[in-house]
Formats: structure tokens, sequence, C-alpha cells
């Protein structure tokens, strides 16, 4: 995911094959998963270690042999509670590819996925057998990431239905109110502060003004911020710059002065502590290491 934007833009897979299949292997204190959305819904095999995984205000502790199943819309995000290392694969798919207008499964089933009116059972843990069945089923589809195969949109398509039959055949779904609930706006009201966020961070941002976007009160604002993004406004703000400075320090062309205005930070010693407790590093020696 590009770190200038929260919102996932790319397409996942291709406009005649709309499927995205992601392998990640972070390391010992490193990110689990950057709080992101996008519109395609997504199933999330963690394959070992522990996360701690959030799906709009919803919390879940998945470990290996443990499945997701993730919305499209909704924000989403993860953790490490140990520091420790994690593993996991995604699926991430358009909804709409497995829709055929007037098919009863698209009207009882996936049709109300898609609206949120209708969520499968999100947390399959390992001892169930539900998460057996997912697994059994998600492994071959993900095992199809690179594959060439004149079959590969076939056997895809063929899963994802066979995945869903397993939620069916064993009623794990869970009823949901139309997306038009006080949960979903306020989630709809935040994304729109994020994206603002995401826009302006080069500049000096107030609690304020991001209140006013988001159309809360101060207090209000920061308590629904911390709620859904894990960290306060301000955290959030120093975190994306941090990011985006070292993405920026890993061009050997831009300096450490350079990356830290253009990544929104007007005190260069402040920057420089900051960086330090993100990446454990100066920013001379983070940009000393990424030189090609």
């Amino acid at each position: 995911m590009d770190i200038h934007h929260l919102r996932e833009n790319r397409r996942h897979g291709s406009p005649g094959l709309p499927v995205g299949i992601y392998r990640m292997e972070q390391a010992a204190g490193e990110p689990i998963l950057d709080n992101h959305w996008h519109e395609e819904a997504e199933f999330l095999l963690v394959e070992s270690g522990e996360a701690v995984f959030q799906i709009g205000l919803s919390t879940y502790t998945v470990g290996a042999g443990e499945v997701l199943f993730i919305p499209g819309g909704e924000l989403h995000g993860g953790y490490s509670p140990t520091g420790g290392a994690c593993s996991y694969s995604a699926l991430v798919f358009d909804p709409d590819w497995l829709m055929s207008q007037g098919d009863s499964l698209t009207i009882q089933y996936i049709e109300p996925i898609k609206r949120g009116r209708l969520v499968p059972e999100p947390h399959a843990v390992a001892e169930s057998e539900l998460a057996a069945a997912l697994r059994r089923g998600l492994t071959p589809l993900l095992e199809l990431e690179n594959s060439e195969e004149p079959a590969k949109a076939f056997r895809l398509k063929a899963g994802l239905y066979q995945l869903f039959a397993e939620y069916v055949s064993r009623e794990a779904f869970v009823h949901k109110v139309p997306r038009s609930s006080l949960d979903m706006h306020t989630q709809e009201r935040l994304k729109t502060v994020l994206t603002y966020i995401d826009v302006h961070y080069a500049r000096k941002l107030t609690i304020s003004e991001l209140a006013a976007e988001a159309g809360m009160s101060e207090g209000h604002f920061t308590r629904v911020f911390k709620s859904f993004m894990r960290k306060t406004p301000v955290e959030y703000i120093n975190l994306l710059r941090i990011r985006i400075a070292a993405a920026l320090l890993a061009d050997s062309s831009t300096s450490v002065g350079e990356a830290a205005l253009e990544s929104g930070f007007d005190n260069f010693s402040y920057f420089c502590k900051m960086f330090r407790a993100v990446y454990q590093c100066t920013p001379s020696y983070y940009r000393h290491q990424k030189k090609p």
C-alpha cells in the first residue's frame, strides 16, 4: 500500500480478474498491518504467530490457522500484542465479480454481503470446523498468486463460491442493519478526515480543523478517532509524516532536512526524535542504510 494513501486506490487484480493475493512476513517489532480500507472484500489467513486485528470498532485476536473475513469499505488494521513476528496471506476480491443479475445466490447472499447487511462470521477460530473448511478452501487459492495457468480465473471464482458455501452450510452469518446506520455514518465521516489528512499532511493541522471536517465537536472527534485508529490524531499524523519521510530518505537524492520539511516537520530536532522512536535509528543512518 502506498503510504501516501490510507485508502487503497490501486486495483486488486485486473478488470477481468479482480482478485489480489498477498503474502506478508512481518518480523518481530515490525507493524503488522496499518489501518486502511478498500472497497473490495477480503479473506485473511494467519499462517504463523499471532496478531490483534481490528475491523471497524471490533477487535479479534487471531492465531495461526485462523481466518478473518473483512467486508468491503471497513477500516481495518492489525498489530502484535507482544511485538512478535507474524505471517499471513490475504485474498482481496470484488464481490461484483461473483454477481449475476437475477441469480438467486446473488439476491440472497452476494448482494447483501456487498451491502454489509449480511456478514460472514468475521473470525473463524483455529479449532472450529468452519476454520478448517476455510483453510482447505483458501490454501489452493492463495497458491495461485503467481500462476499463469488458463484455468486460474475459473479456480478463483469457484473457490470463492466454495468459501461462501461453507458459511451457508453452517449458517455462519451475522445479520446487520444497512450501512446507513450510525456506526457506518461515523466511519464514513472519519474516512473523510483521513483523506483530508492524506492530502494536507505537509502543513500544520489542528484538532479543531479536523473536527470541523468531520462535523463533530473536538472532544467527540478525538474519542472517535482513537477508537477506530488506536492512536490520537496527533500520533497518527506524526506517524504518517515519519513514514513519508522514510520513503523520501530511501531516495538518495533527498537530504534529511528536505525529507523533514516535505513530510510536514518544521522542527528538525522534533523530527529526529520522532524518527528515532519509530525506526530506532537516526534519519541520517536510515538514509545511509537505504542507499542503493
